[in-house]
């Protein structure tokens, strides 16, 4: 049986996780299932650039679908509302 992995928010650390989680899924049977209210990731060190008028919002975006092209990763497009640690659940509206 597979180990369920699921990560909550595809910033750096969410995305960095289910990268290299994704590398050891060879060796260990794991299902890494991803959750963001966006479908795409912001670049934030490049915030700047788009306050500036220097470049566009769609500039510093990049699609999650193309981060994880390559991957067994599931995305889910949702919004998490409440944690229940005790019965590995999450809830959304």
């Amino acid at each position: 049986m597979a180990k369920k992995v699921l990560i909550v928010g595809a910033g750096y650390a969410g995305i960095e996780a289910a990268l290299t989680l994704n590398k050891k899924k060879k060796r260990d049977n794991i299902e890494i299932t991803l959750i963001d209210k966006n479908p795409y990731h912001t670049l934030l060190t490049e915030l700047h650039e788009v306050a500036g008028n220097r470049i566009s919002e769609e500039g510093i975006r990049i699609p999650l679908k193309s981060i994880f092209k390559y991957t067994d990763v599931n995305l889910v497009m949702d919004e998490i509302t409440s944690f229940d640690f005790e019965n590995n659940r999450v809830s959304s509206d």
